[in-house]
Order: C-alpha cells, then sequence, then structure tokens
C-alpha cells in the first residue's frame, strides 16, 4: 500500500510540474454563487471476462455475458463561489446470461437480470486555492437506498447479477486542476487542461474501504469541442471480505453546444453533449467491462 501511495503522489507531482502557471481554472471544481449545473449520465457496459482475487484475466462461466446500464442524474448548487453543494441518484439495471449451459425446456436460456436504485449521493466541495492551479477538497456520502441484495438465503436472488452490496459510505477527496497553453506556431497556442484526485472511502458491512483516484487531460482543437482521456477507479485498502479494485480508461469528446464548457464552469449558461468510449484495464473481484458513456450537461 505505500508503493501505490508513492505512486499517486509522485503522478500528482509530475502534472504539476509539467506544466506553467499563467493560467489557471476559473471556477475548476466549483460553480459560481447562485448558479446551478446539472448533468444526465447514461453509461452502457458489457464483458464477458472478469479479474479474480489474483488480479488475473478470467473467462466468465459458461461463456457467459454480462452487461449493465447505469443512470445517474446529478444537480450542483453554488453556495458560494467557493463552496458547491452536490446530489445525485444512480440507477442501475444489470443483465446475465450463460451461453454455455444446457438449454432446457421448461426453463429456456440461463438467464437473470436485476435492477434498482443502487446510491444516493449528497456532499459539498470547497475550493481553497486558484494559484498556482486551483485545489479544493470534497466530501460526499453514499446512502444505501434499500435494494435487494443476495446474502446467500434468498432463491429469488441468489443467481441474479449484483448491482451493489448494500453498504453506506463517506468519501473524502483532494482535487487539483489547472489550464495552460503550447506553442504550436509564433501566434497559435492549443489550449489544454489536466486534473487530479485522490482520497478514501470509508465503506460499512463487509466491504472494504478503498481509495480512489482520477487523473483527466484534454484540449480544445476548436472553441466548441474539447478532446480529454481519463483514468477512474479504486484501491482495495481494508480487510474486510468484500474487495475490490478497478481500473478505467477512457477517451472521448465534449460538444459544446453552446454557452461556457463544462470544465471552467465560469458562470456562462451552457448546454454540452459529451460521448466516452472506456474499457477496464486491471482490476480485482471485478467485470472486465467496455462501455460507452453519454452525459448531457447544462449550466443556469
Amino acid at each position: 500500500m505505500k508503493k501505490i501511495h508513492r505512486f499517486l503522489a509522485a503522478s500528482i507531482f509530475i502534472l504539476i510540474s509539467l506544466v506553467s502557471v499563467e493560467n489557471v481554472f476559473a471556477g475548476a471544481w466549483t460553480v459560481p454563487k447562485h448558479k446551478v449545473w446539472s448533468e444526465y449520465y447514461m453509461k452502457w457496459n458489457w464483458g464477458k471476462e472478469y479479474f479474480n482475487s489474483d488480479w488475473k484475466k478470467k473467462k466468465l462461466n459458461n461463456d457467459a455475458r454480462s452487461w449493465e446500464f447505469v443512470q445517474e442524474p446529478k444537480l450542483e448548487f453554488g453556495v458560494t463561489d467557493s463552496l458547491t453543494a452536490l446530489t445525485s441518484i444512480e440507477y442501475k439495471e444489470a443483465h446475465y446470461k450463460e451461453y454455455g449451459r444446457p438449454y432446457k425446456w421448461n426453463k429456456g436460456m440461463f438467464t437473470h437480470s436485476n435492477t434498482g436504485l443502487t446510491a444516493v449521493k449528497v456532499g459539498g466541495r470547497w475550493r481553497f486555492m486558484d494559484v498556482p492551479f486551483v485545489m479544493s477538497t470534497q466530501t460526499k456520502v453514499f446512502i444505501y437506498p434499500g435494494y435487494p441484495v443476495d446474502h446467500g438465503d434468498d432463491p429469488g436472488y441468489t443467481n441474479s447479477p449484483s448491482i451493489g452490496h448494500g453498504d453506506d459510505a463517506v468519501e473524502q477527496r483532494i482535487l487539483i486542476g489547472k489550464v495552460f497553453s503550447i506553442p504550436l506556431t509564433g501566434t497559435y497556442k492549443l489550449p489544454c487542461y489536466w486534473g487530479a484526485e485522490t482520497g478514501y472511502r470509508w465503506r460499512t458491512k463487509h466491504v472494504s474501504n478503498d481509495i480512489p483516484y482520477f487523473l483527466e487531460g484534454g484540449f480544445w482543437p476548436a472553441p466548441w469541442l474539447l478532446v480529454k482521456s481519463e483514468l477512474d477507479g479504486y484501491i482495495t485498502a481494508g480487510t474486510e471480505k468484500i474487495k475490490e479494485s478497478y481500473g478505467i480508461w477512457r477517451i472521448g469528446g465534449v460538444w459544446q453546444i453552446f454557452g461556457g464548457d463544462s470544465v471552467l464552469r465560469q458562470g456562462n449558461k451552457l448546454f454540452n453533449i459529451e460521448l466516452q468510449y472506456g474499457m477496464t484495464l486491471w482490476g480485482k473481484n471485478t467485470t472486465l467491462y467496455q462501455e460507452w458513456v453519454c452525459k448531457v450537461q447544462t449550466q443556469f
């Protein structure tokens, strides 16, 4: 675990050292006072492999396939220019089908589904530094809304795909970010940005605590288009029964239909559409997914 901490610290230091101090976020991680920022998040993912407890890639049993559809409306409100209140509700739909299991005339193909609200999230973000880069701290509470969980004694859910572990959690993060320009010609500079996050999440029941990490960066080839890539994941940091880790890489673009962009959040009215493709690069006790993400963002 010490090696992981040193890696995260070194990564953040390298990102900071790579950019100049000529231009910083003007409200990178907080919404301006009395402004509202909203996002409708949708994700479709699918997989036929998983990572076991030794971080090794394996095929799902009986030539199985797993699909998920996630929706999460998000809302943020600028209490002050440096303090933002935030909330969201996550809904998940999961499907599992084994193509290699013998077909039964009275039961058909072995397939199961599970749906439900998986988390209600509330919290706040406080921006306390603007120079030489923006730095904020964020606290978020994950509330278990009561969807059915398989504990091994409910026949109706014994074989259903998991949509969560029925736990509550509290997460604390540190976020940093910056915009900068790369000179390409004598008169043109390419506007770019980067961001980094890490922290700790305390989880209840039999689920191990974990360490979140998030790195992102992008550039604006045109005023209306942001091209970006990110690495998103958690590293298990506990000794409880359920231990999960994963790292997901994504790449995509944000089309700024009108107004400002979703990175700077400088108070302009905006409407953006974001599309991303992603895949699980590594993990522990988790499915190896590919995914498509669509986000619709507004600010007013």
